[in-house]
């Protein structure tokens, strides 16, 4: 493995002042940064037993990246939100899923305290949050030569930058059509955030990551009936490299998959479906994949302007229902006995249509 990369720029604290709202600050409707750290700070004050915090790096303006241990159990899993800062679903998820663990005594909290170890990082992109975009906070005049897209300007994607850990040996191997050896990995990681993440999580080795996004869009089922969306889209890593590297952890990720897909498929008229994912090793789930442990992606549909304070709900629901089946059944055992090969029983996702309350809608795609 490479040792950890520089992360943060010297342009990179502080650069909105105070008097100056954010966009996340003025629509009130979900969490600011401070508002994820106040609410992790009362929940390490009341929880039952181990949980502790640990800052493992900043964002590119600073903001603090604040990973969250709750258990004290010998597995180790992890959690990672807003990756993308106009997808805050993950991150109002994962912080009730922390709520009820912490400080409950459920049959899911006392399951999950005895024999995990569950590692949280909500808001990944913070700088990204606090603006509802989907990139960080670079400069517009900041450019990085990338082995998979070439010359490269301005914000980037942390969920495009998980291939700094990889060994160089590796890498080289991989499809030139995905990865260009010429230019190789980049002396910095334009994303601050998701090398701090990687930083951590790689030395941790925990039995599997689960990266929480949204979809854009509203996907349907074909008959362009706005009740039949498809609410939850998942995937697992498929890089050959990843597959090759790694076998046990592609099942893995496959029986996750197929576990989501028996506890939230049908629940509050849910539709589960699979998500069509890319192979590159820069992806998340694709990295860890090749990094060696299980790897999911789940993505809820409606970003952060698609959709108002009711559906919100619902698909907060939704996604921990998923999180609770990765959850028990890692804790009891009960997904070594799924079939992996059941994902073939997951419907893919359907077409791409139009909120109905859409400026322009239309009754049917063109």
């Amino acid at each position: 493995m490479l040792g950890g990369i520089v992360g943060t720029g010297a342009f990179a604290t502080n650069v909105v002042s105070a008097s100056d709202p954010l966009p996340r600050e003025e629509t009130k409707r979900f969490y600011t940064h401070q508002d994820v750290q106040d609410e992790l700070d009362s929940l390490q004050r009341r929880a039952r037993g181990a949980f502790e915090l640990e800052d493992i790096g900043d964002s590119l303006e600073g903001r603090e990246l604040t990973v969250a241990r709750v258990g004290s159990g010998d597995t180790d899993v992890f959690f990672t939100t807003e990756q993308h800062g106009d997808e805050p679903t993950g991150t109002n998820a994962i912080l009730e899923d922390l709520r009820e663990i912490a400080t409950t005594n459920t049959p899911l909290a006392r399951t999950v305290r005895e024999n995990l170890t569950v590692h949280v990082l909500p808001m990944h992109n913070p700088d990204g949050a606090m603006r509802n975009q989907r990139r960080n906070a670079r400069p517009d005049d900041y450019t990085w030569e990338d082995p998979y897209f070439g010359e490269q300007s301005g914000p980037a994607d942390p969920n495009r930058q998980h291939y700094f850990n990889l060994d160089e040996e590796f890498l080289a191997d991989a499809d030139e059509d995905e990865f260009d050896p010429d230019v190789g990995i980049p002396d910095e990681n334009p994303s601050p955030e998701t090398q701090a993440m990687l930083d951590y999580v790689v030395p941790l080795e925990p039995e599997w990551v689960a990266d929480l996004h949204t979809q854009s869009f509203m996907y349907h089922g074909g008959d362009y009936n706005p009740g039949d969306m498809h609410h939850s889209s998942n995937y697992w890593f498929i890089n050959e490299g990843a597959v090759d590297r790694n076998p046990e952890g592609h099942e893995l990720s496959r029986r996750m998959n197929v576990a989501m897909y028996d506890r939230a498929d049908g629940f509050a008229n849910a539709a589960v479906t699979v998500y069509p994912g890319g192979t590159t090793l820069n992806i998340a789930r694709n990295a860890h994949g090749a990094y060696g442990y299980g790897s999911i992606l789940n993505e809820m549909t409606g970003q952060i302007d698609d959709r108002g304070n009711r559906m919100e709900g619902q698909m907060v629901r939704i996604m921990r229902e998923e999180n609770a089946a990765l959850l028990e059944g890692t804790a009891d055992g009960s997904l070594d006995d799924l079939d992996p090969d059941r994902v073939e029983e997951i419907p893919d996702r359907g077409d791409a249509w139009w909120w109905p309350w859409d400026e322009g809608y239309r009754p049917e795609p063109e």
